[in-house]
């Protein structure tokens, strides 16, 4: 039997050639960045405690990696590579000292590194990318503190929930969860001093957040409710409506774990006899509770696929552990399902070469999720020649989108501050900074990109004079997926803008 030296330098060896194949691909690809990964880039040049939907580690680890490789969609891409590595290591190691095989902790880390969740999680520089990452280290270094009970374990598992939260709020879930795994377990320990102590550390997480908001009118509080449904306007219960969006969301979790891998877990999970078994407890009850809080909101509204993929992350470890004493079948299938769900996400990120076979038929090019990101590069060096050959010395860039006015600031020549006009949508992060009343009657011309199928009223009122309108065509899989067009005006005086309560 080999040991777990062996498997742990073959998990890293194995983890970084994948860390260097997605730097590669995404390097000689045409793909722009994420319009996402575009807003949190450039939140990173307006550096705060806290932002309007999410808080404010994204901006410093953005803000760190251009520090370093400037500008450059390379900045932006190593900060998901970077985290998805050290997610798929911790995965390794977590097993490892749970169930001291390094086998298990070979093929959990393997498992995970090919489930389309994580495989998202790991090329698009979103807060995903490092919740992935403190979730997996928390749970971690709580069970070290929890075998051991010695406090230094408990004040780490506590810094590791502090960047969590500061990476995306719903790390806070945590505490709960180990609320209810003690009193599951052991209800003695409740008020012992160590998960006293990591909560407190935990809560030091709070104190940006809730002083900014308090200086920002609460502004992510209102937005995070409103997502969660107890904020803003109530519609009715539908009860057809909810049935879609309960079968939304069971399918969209499914289908990010894998469905070749649904067989392994559901086998797995069979095996245990929980009340025996405190280890599969642990790992399993944070996936179990994620996915009962968001089934339940999934009742009355959309819930988001990515959401609780975070729940996911323990899931490998489990299936790993099954598959150590399983019949030689199960693990030729395991291995099967690996590969297969790998050899699908690579058709999905390559669909070009498999076109010439058909591949349009099944996923269109206007329906692909890829196309997203697509033309953003050639659309900010449309922008850059039309303020060249209109020699438009003093101007600006805005849009009616958010997504579209964070990519031009990326693509656009020297990274420019761009604007976001409310033309009927709700509150973001532009909202908070000054917008393009700084440019009123001054002289300036504005450059404006729209995916409606006409300028509005609104923008075309706002300024002296007219320049020219013309339509940018996205071209993705040689196929038109998305048009805009791009208008030149001259002479700002004021476009009047709609102001909203909706967060």
């Amino acid at each position: 039997m080999k040991n777990p030296s062996f498997y742990r330098k073959l998990t890293l060896s194995l983890l970084t050639i994948i860390a260097i194949f997605k730097l590669v691909y995404f390097h000689f690809s045409n793909h722009s960045i994420f319009t996402e990964e575009a807003q949190y880039w450039l939140w990173s040049k307006h550096l705060d405690w806290n932002y309007y939907s999410k808080p404010l580690m994204i901006a410093v680890y953005n803000f760190m990696s251009t520090s370093v490789f400037g500008d450059t969609e390379f900045a932006v891409k190593f900060n998901a590579v970077l985290f998805s590595f050290l997610t798929a290591w911790v995965v390794f190691e977590f097993a490892l000292s749970i169930y001291r095989k390094g086998k298990i902790a070979f093929w959990a880390s393997m498992m995970l590194s090919v489930m389309p969740f994580f495989h998202l999680g790991s090329i698009f520089h979103t807060t995903d990318s490092s919740l992935y990452f403190f979730w997996i280290l928390a749970l971690f270094w709580i069970w070290k503190a929890w075998q051991s009970d010695k406090l230094s374990w408990w004040i780490l598992a506590g810094f590791a929930t502090v960047f969590g939260i500061l990476s995306k709020n719903i790390m806070v879930l945590i505490l709960p969860i180990l609320a209810l795994y003690i009193l599951l377990t052991d209800r003695k320990r409740f008020f012992t001093k160590g998960p006293w102590i990591y909560v407190l550390v935990s809560f030091l997480s709070l104190i940006p957040i809730v002083i900014w908001n308090f200086q920002n009118d609460f502004v992510t509080f209102k937005h995070v409710g409103t997502l969660g449904g107890v904020e803003g306007e109530k519609s009715s219960f539908n009860i057809t409506q909810s049935f879609k969006y309960i079968g939304e969301y069971v399918g969209g979790q499914l289908g990010f774990l894998s469905p070749f891998f649904i067989p392994i877990l559901w086998v797995g999970l069979k095996k245990i006899e929980f009340k025996k078994d405190p280890r599969a407890l642990y790992l399993v009850l944070p996936t179990l509770a994620v996915w009962l809080l968001f089934l339940v909101m999934s009742i009355f509204k959309n819930v988001n696929v990515n959401w609780p993929a975070f729940g996911m992350l323990t899931l490998p470890i489990i299936m790993a552990h099954y598959l150590d004493s399983a019949s030689q079948t199960w693990r030729k299938y395991a291995l099967g399902s690996s590969i297969l769900t790998g050899f699908v996400l690579m058709i999905l990120f390559f669909p070009t070469p498999f076109d010439a076979v058909g591949f349009k038929k099944i996923l269109k090019p206007s329906k692909d999720p890829m196309n997203r990101l697509a033309g953003y590069r050639q659309m900010g060096e449309r922008i850059d020649f039309l303020k060249d050959s209109l020699n438009l010395e003093k101007s600006f860039v805005f849009s009616d989108s958010y997504h579209i006015s964070s990519e031009m600031a990326f693509y656009s020549q020297g990274n420019p501050q761009t604007f976001n006009i409310n033309l009927g949508r709700r509150k973001n992060q532009f909202d908070l900074w000054p917008g393009i009343s700084q440019f009123e009657k001054d002289g300036f011309a504005g450059i404006y990109i729209t995916r409606d199928l006409e300028v509005q009223d609104a923008v075309k009122l706002g300024f002296e004079h007219f320049i020219l309108e013309e339509k940018f065509y996205t071209i993705y899989r040689k196929d038109t997926v998305k048009t805009y067009i791009i208008a030149v005006f001259q002479d700002l005086n004021q476009i009047k803008e709609i102001e909203t309560s909706e967060y």
